[in-house]
């Protein structure tokens, strides 16, 4: 099993449902909306405030390898819309095990 994590600005979370997430194999994930973000690299921290506007949105998801790998590849598409970009997104993926 594999576990996708998937961090975008606020903007875009919807569209990245529709897109990415909505789609065959893909059972069910997990939403955190409204997450805070600091970026020491580049201008893209978010507190939520007159200084910093806007939140992140944080996506967990589950799924078999090759539920991952269509998700991964959706995604890979919707970040190549310069919007996408521009309002900021990332993932991260690793192996999982359910316990129990």
């Amino acid at each position: 099993m594999k576990m996708l994590w998937i961090i975008c600005n606020e903007s875009i979370g919807e569209e990245l449902m529709e897109r990415v997430l909505d789609r065959d194999g893909v059972e069910g994930y997990t939403v955190w909306r409204d997450v805070l973000g600091k970026d020491n690299v580049g201008n893209k921290t978010h507190w939520g405030d007159a200084v910093f506007p806007g939140l992140n949105w944080v996506f967990m998801i589950f799924g078999s390898e090759g539920t991952i790998d269509g998700v991964i590849e959706r995604y890979k598409t919707f970040k190549e819309e310069p919007y996408a970009r521009k309002a900021g997104i990332k993932a991260f993926i690793h192996s999982a095990d359910e316990v129990g």
